[in-house]
């Protein structure tokens, strides 16, 4: 049964590409307030394109999407995009103003904060982060690592109450790995993760989704998913392991 308080619901979600064959077949799932689950599977299994209807960029060629209890809909897209924080697989694609100092400030800027203020969010978001000595420089003179946390913090400093987060962790080092977890852990936001890292998916969430070939295979406990290695082996799981 289906909440109608969740953060996020998917109903029934099937979505191809243009002329290219199914990549979600019939997705149905809730979130709750403040849950943390992670999203799993194998390369090809749309993890991505599942995530990117989160917030309305990808629209379902069947079913819907709701966060906040919102239709996602072209008339409720500024709604809905103000309760979900989403980090591309690629910081790249986050990252486009001069400095990282700006990229973080922009969101609160967009949202009616006075530079001051916006400036003084995002100076807290990098700090949080590691990253407060780098908020003067250019994104593209960052390391690869450096550079998603710069992304992650573009979403931060915003609080919306769901973050949809594609590999947050890749590139990092264990250090910053840990850094991002436990500062996860720490907030209140729900979370939906999408990781091939299947260590800081245990360290931060109580609950896994696997996606295999466009469908939902396993919604249930992570400590069971990852203590059954003929399950993960069967989910394609066992890369990570």
């Amino acid at each position: 049964m289906v909440s109608g308080t969740a953060v996020l619901e998917l109903r029934d979600v099937g979505f191809s590409y243009p002329d290219g064959p199914p990549v979600l077949c019939d997705v149905g799932f809730a979130l709750s307030a403040g849950e943390r689950v992670a999203l799993l599977g194998p390369n090809g299994a749309g993890k991505s394109t599942l995530l990117l209807h989160a917030n309305g960029l990808l629209r379902p060629g069947r079913g819907s999407v709701h966060v906040a209890g919102i239709a996602v809909a072209d008339d409720t897209l500024r709604a809905v995009r103000a309760r979900v924080g989403l980090v591309f697989q690629n910081p790249d694609d986050q990252l486009f103003l001069p400095t990282v100092l700006e990229d973080v400030a922009f969101a609160p800027l967009n949202a009616g904060q006075s530079p001051a203020a916006a400036t003084a969010l995002a100076r807290a978001a990098l700090a949080e982060l590691g990253l407060d000595g780098h908020a003067d420089r250019a994104a593209h003179h960052l390391s690869g690592g450096e550079r998603r946390l710069a992304a992650l913090a573009t979403v931060l400093v915003s609080r919306p109450p769901l973050l949809v987060l594609d590999e947050p962790t890749a590139e990092l080092d264990a250090r910053g790995r840990r850094r991002v977890v436990e500062l996860l852990r720490r907030r209140g936001e729900a979370i939906l993760l999408a990781t091939h890292d299947l260590a800081v998916a245990a360290a931060l969430c109580e609950r896994a989704l696997v996606l295999q070939s466009g469908r939902l295979v396993y919604d249930g406990a992570i400590t069971a998913l990852l203590a059954d290695r003929e399950l993960c082996e069967e989910l394609g799981l066992t890369a990570a392991l």
